[in-house]
């Protein structure tokens, strides 16, 4: 934007030659033009209305991508300037593009410190998702082992009955009722959770990895030839080496569940 001054100084410079010529006329018709279509420009393309943004945007947009360039953490300073210009959606916005931009880049650092200073600002439950996200994507990038993450139910477990259908679901001891992933099924044996079955993005079978959290595994079966159901729950530390994980469920870990009346 700063260049987009300087070719204006240059292309006044004529301009004010003209005018200042004796043997100009019209100088009143010369000036007035002059000063609009000059205005006009400016209006155009620095101004609050211009379509590239303000100048003054602009130019803490630059001073933004030159840190995130150099994978620094943003400026909490640049960063207020942004929030004390820009109104809550512009801001929405404008983090979600830098964002977007770091982890492109693989710019983490910085990709993390806007993260941790925008968190605050998506309340609604649909902008939580967006930040969510968000979060995924960098954890992804900075994690990149943990993308593929899985859970399987071993094909030597031992079943209560023959199953007709059943739920499956895994959750954080004493964290939220929450799972961090869930799926229906109808042969257990092809059961294999990933990151793609949790509720909510980056809340999920790598965060559980990555934070040595201890699973409570959940299973819910139904029988075919009864009205029986059988339910197993245990506790179970992942493997924090390895990415993937299988457990084995022993005939005596189902529990048969009373038929409701």
């Amino acid at each position: 934007m700063i260049i987009f001054y300087l070719l204006l100084l240059l292309a006044a410079f004529p301009i004010i030659a003209y005018l200042l010529s004796q043997k100009t006329n019209n100088k009143g018709i010369i000036l007035g033009s002059s000063v609009i279509v000059l205005s006009l420009c400016l209006i155009a393309f620095v101004s609050k209305f211009a379509v590239l943004g303000s100048l003054n945007n602009q130019i803490l947009s630059d001073k933004i991508l030159d840190q995130i360039y150099i994978d620094a953490a943003i400026s909490k300073e640049y960063l207020k300037e942004v929030e004390s210009s820009l109104n809550e959606d512009e801001l929405k916005i404008w983090m979600i593009n830098l964002i977007s931009k770091s982890i492109e880049l693989n710019k983490l650092k910085s990709a993390e410190s806007m993260i941790a200073f925008s968190e605050n600002f998506f309340t609604s439950n649909n902008e939580k998702v967006l930040f969510y996200e968000l979060y995924t994507n960098l954890r992804n990038a900075k994690f990149p082992e943990f993308i593929s993450a899985s859970f399987d139910i071993d094909k030597s477990s031992e079943l209560p009955c023959l199953i007709d259908n059943g739920i499956i679901k895994l959750l954080i001891m004493n964290g939220p009722d929450i799972p961090i992933a869930q799926t229906e099924f109808i042969n257990i044996y092809d059961v294999t959770l990933t990151n793609a079955n949790s509720i909510i993005p980056g809340f999920d079978l790598a965060s559980a990895y990555l934070n040595n959290e201890t699973i409570e595994l959940d299973i819910n079966v139904f029988c075919k030839d009864n009205m029986d159901s059988f339910l197993s729950k245990n506790l179970i530390v992942l493997n924090k080496n390895s990415p993937t994980n299988t457990y084995k469920i022993n005939s005596n870990e189902w529990l048969k569940k009373p038929q409701e009346l």
